[in-house]
């Protein structure tokens, strides 16, 4: 008798654990460029964060918004799982400063020290791109990030208005 091939599972992996996170997840979390395979799972993620979430963007507004950033966004990854991304543009509102323009990271993980990582590596990829200054921007009602970024050391450096939305900006800059 002729023995079938059973078919191969293409579930997607296991979800993370998020109560079993390894103690030192600095050792853990690893950094590259998105793949194109990444692409979706990073959509999705910014897709669930504010502000895109809180604008209706859905995952594929995501990934139209994404493709044309891809050269510029790096993924952490956690046992094979993408948990948040950094987009890092060598050129931005700034003259002579890289811009991070996105950090995301997944919802059941913030507050573990995973943007800390992702800010760390912005900083690396910056410097890679010889650059002296990362600028960003972000909403000043978004208290709990005005607070992250001033803690890493980054200062306002003006108030602008964004060309997409209307709204006040700070615009934020630290040396590195």
């Amino acid at each position: 008798m002729k023995q079938v091939d059973q078919p191969h599972d293409k579930s997607l992996p296991p979800v993370l654990d998020v109560t079993a996170l390894p103690n030192d997840l600095a050792g853990a979390i690893k950094f590259s460029p998105v793949s194109a395979q990444e692409m979706p799972l990073v959509a999705a993620l910014r897709a669930g964060s504010d502000p895109w979430r809180g604008r209706g963007e859905n995952p594929e507004q995501s990934l139209q918004a994404l493709a044309q950033l891809q050269p510029y966004v790096q993924v952490s990854r956690l046992q094979n799982h993408v948990v948040g991304y950094v987009t890092v543009e060598r050129d931005g509102p700034v003259a002579g400063a890289a811009y991070m323009r996105n950090i995301v990271v997944k919802t059941e993980l913030r507050r573990k020290g995973i943007g800390t990582l992702l800010l760390n590596h912005a900083i690396k990829v910056a410097k890679d791109l010889h650059r002296k200054t990362l600028a960003l921007r972000v909403d000043p009602a978004n208290s709990a990030a005005v607070s992250f970024y001033r803690k890493a050391g980054f200062t306002t450096v003006a108030t602008v208005v964004s060309k997409k939305s209307g709204k006040l900006r700070l615009l934020m800059s630290r040396e590195l």
